[in-house]
Formats: structure tokens, C-alpha cells, sequence
């Protein structure tokens, strides 16, 4: 997105401030959801897990290399994502001269992929794999994350849709085809 238009984003955002408050407050608490969700996800598994120990042991173990999955899958997704943003280390949007974020930062490159959106994503995609009612509503929830990162002017969009892709492919493959 260019300064110019970003600009317009912004004082279009300034002549609404209930809606420029409310972009700000979904960007800073929005994406602790899927994070503070996750034990809860986890709790519940392993609860499903004993249940399924007392009953049948043979697909209580079966279960477990889900509940592996539902840990391994996201750290390393979260991982590869680090080091490709590191290693790729593209500027972000209020870099260019001229830019002024909503949101003010500090932090400079590594912009591509978007962390948030790549995390929400695969979180998701986790979450949809045991309880996909819960998982489509984590799916809307990394959709507004990735909406909120760049009206607040910290990704480009190609950082929140790469994040996203990234996550909802990775996390689609590793939770149902590995």
C-alpha cells in the first residue's frame, strides 16, 4: 500500500473515531485469542485422551500422535515462519518515507510472513481438525487479525495473506495428511 493511500485509509479512519478505537483495541487484544484458546485446546484433548485410555488403549495411542501433532505442528510452523521472516527480512509498510502507522512501532524488517497471521492461521487449522465449529470461528477470528495488521499500518497485505497461507496450508497438511 503506498503513503498516499494509506493516508486516505487514515483520515477516512479519523472522521469515524469509534471505529479508529475500535481497529486499534480488535489489533491489540484480538490476536491473544487463538494464543489463550490453544491450552484450553489442549486441555481438552488430553481429557478426550484419558477417557479414551480407561475405554480402549489401542486408540487412546492413536490419539496421542494427534494430541503430538496438535503441539509439534504449530511450534514448528511458528519456527520455519521465524526463520523465513528473518531470513527474507522485508521492510515494513511505515518504513517508506512518508508512511505514518495508526499503530506506532519500533521494529524494523521482517515483515513477510506476518507471526500473527501465520499463528492464527495454524492454530486454526489445529482447532479444525478436532472441533471444526470451533475451527471456522478461529478461521474468522485470523481473517479480522490479518485485516486489523494492516489498517493499523504494521504488514503489508502480502505479509497477512502470505501468513495466513502459509499457516492454513502447513497447518492443513500437517494435522491431516501427514
Amino acid at each position: 500500500m503506498t503513503p498516499e493511500r494509506y493516508q486516505a485509509l487514515l483520515r477516512w479512519l479519523e472522521a469515524r473515531p469509534a471505529l479508529k478505537k475500535l481497529v486499534i483495541a480488535l489489533n491489540r487484544w484480538l490476536p491473544a485469542v487463538p494464543f489463550a484458546c490453544y491450552p484450553l485446546l489442549l486441555v481438552l484433548l488430553n481429557v478426550r485422551w484419558f477417557r479414551l485410555l480407561s475405554a480402549n488403549r489401542a486408540a487412546a495411542l492413536d490419539f496421542m500422535q494427534l494430541i503430538a501433532r496438535a503441539v509439534f505442528v504449530p511450534a514448528f510452523v511458528f519456527l520455519g515462519g521465524t526463520l523465513l521472516r528473518a531470513r527474507l527480512n522485508f521492510p515494513r509498510p511505515y518504513e517508506q518515507p512518508g508512511f505514518t502507522p495508526l499503530v506506532p512501532k519500533e521494529t524494523h524488517g521482517k515483515s513477510f510472513p506476518s507471526r500473527h497471521a501465520l499463528s492464527a492461521a495454524v492454530l486454526s487449522m489445529v482447532w479444525m481438525r478436532f472441533y471444526p465449529a470451533v475451527g471456522w470461528v478461529m478461521v474468522g477470528i485470523t481473517v479480522l487479525i490479518c485485516v486489523g495488521r494492516v489498517l493499523t499500518g504494521v504488514h503489508h497485505i502480502r505479509d497477512v495473506v502470505g501468513g495466513a497461507a502459509l499457516g492454513f496450508a502447513l497447518g492443513f497438511a500437517g494435522m491431516w495428511l501427514l
